[in-house]
């Protein structure tokens, strides 16, 4: 036998496991189709079918791809005619969050640059009054020129967006690996006075009135593309994904039960939260038990949950229904920042513009259990304990010397 058939006889039971694991694969998408479904740890759906989009989630999509297709346009006033004049924006989870069409224009500085991204993933989360939208783009900052930093560098981020009205208002990236400024060895500061370009001057700096219409970019547009995911079984969630899931997961279960102190565990002490959307960020777990003891408790469905992470920074948005006295249904939205196992930010919405299940009630046993918890213990009676000096000159705990 001459040394190339050795050869490809070696090599044969690989390619023939190559074409079993092929075969398999297509077995399992085939049974897909016919209504198979991979395993999964939870009830609640982790894929999506566009096809059945409802009317305002199929609408906030359409902005979204047209925000992207924009961007790498370069084409800065059709991309700033999907940004409402009040947009809240972050680029990076350490930044401040920041409000206004003009800092937003400097903060999203890809228009104005040569850098584009692909979008791999889509999930979206909506209503009347409000929809989020969950991707996941790869961004290519520059081309490589050999002077280090990004350039040609593919830079994975999970993104947020919220769209009302076909305008978004709001965006916040979340590199889900360690280019996030709080990954780097040496952070460079963060939150400082903004330096807006000219090119964003003639929008508001928060609010006000839009800019007279521009002229339309003149760059050839790109051929969009349209090659993402948007069915992801939680069977091919990857590790980092997993457990932001059963965190998630965990942080409906104990809210459901009323349970502040267990939903405090799956809760970073330093985390930022918004009740909702038009709340400024507010810091600490602490805080957040306070806040959230006085409705949590009784009925709640949680029907989706997307998820888009890695090895740094995941983020996940969920679709649930709260229920009020009269047990009517309200749909709603959150959105979580994971690390680690544990919940670094958190926000709801209410999709269809009503208020939470039931006003809040502070006297609630749950607020109790919350203020007995971060209640400091009261110092013993009788002063300190443990044999050191008492007043007078005696021993505490004993009779005096010579007794």
């Amino acid at each position: 036998m001459s040394q190339t058939a050795g050869r490809s006889w070696r090599r044969l039971p690989h390619l023939l496991a190559g074409c079993g694991l092929m075969l398999a694969l297509g077995a399992v998408l085939s049974a897909q189709g016919r209504g198979f479904a991979l395993p999964q740890q939870g009830f609640e759906s982790t894929a999506q079918n566009p096809a059945t989009y409802a009317p305002q989630e199929a609408a906030a999509v359409a902005v979204i791809l047209k925000w992207i297709d924009t961007t790498n346009n370069h084409d800065t006033p059709g991309h700033m005619a999907l940004v409402d004049n009040n947009a809240a924006y972050r680029g990076d989870p350490l930044e401040p969050l920041r409000r206004g069409a003009q800092g937003y224009c400097a903060a999203f500085g890809f228009v104005g640059s040569r850098a584009w991204f692909g979008l791999n993933e889509l999930y979206v989360v909506g209503g009347p009054s409000d929809t989020l939208v969950l991707i996941r783009r790869t961004d290519i900052n520059s081309p490589y020129n050999g002077a280090g930093a990004l350039g040609g560098y593919p830079v994975p981020l999970a993104v947020m967006l919220r769209v009302q009205n076909g305008k978004v208002v709001e965006w916040y990236d979340m590199p889900t690996n360690k280019v996030s400024i709080g990954a780097l060895p040496n952070r460079p500061p963060v939150g400082g006075q903004q330096n807006i370009p000219e090119r964003c001057r003639p929008y508001p700096a928060s609010g006000g009135s839009a800019p007279a219409a521009a002229a339309s970019s003149s760059a050839t547009p790109l051929e969009p593309a349209r090659t993402y995911g948007t069915n992801k079984p939680e069977y091919w969630f990857n590790p980092f994904e997993e457990s932001a899931a059963q965190t998630v997961r965990a942080f409906f279960a104990a809210r459901q039960a009323g349970n502040p102190l267990l939903l405090g565990a799956f809760v970073n002490q330093n985390v930022g939260f918004r009740p909702d959307p038009a709340s400024d960020l507010i810091r600490g777990r602490d805080n957040l038990l306070k806040n959230m003891c006085g409705y949590i408790g009784g009925r709640l469905d949680l029907t989706d949950l997307y998820v888009v992470g890695g090895d740094y920074d995941t983020a996940v948005i969920a679709r649930w229904t709260a229920y009020n006295a009269a047990g009517a249904r309200i749909p709603m939205g959150s959105f979580f920042r994971v690390q680690n196992g544990q919940i670094v930010e958190w926000m709801d919405t209410a999709l269809n513009g009503t208020g939470p299940a039931a006003a809040a009630n502070p006297n609630a046993a749950a607020c109790q259990t919350v203020n007995t918890a971060l209640t400091p213990p009261a110092a013993p009676a009788g002063g300190p304990r443990g044999g050191g000096p008492a007043p007078g000159g005696g021993r505490a705990g004993g009779p005096p010397p010579g007794n």
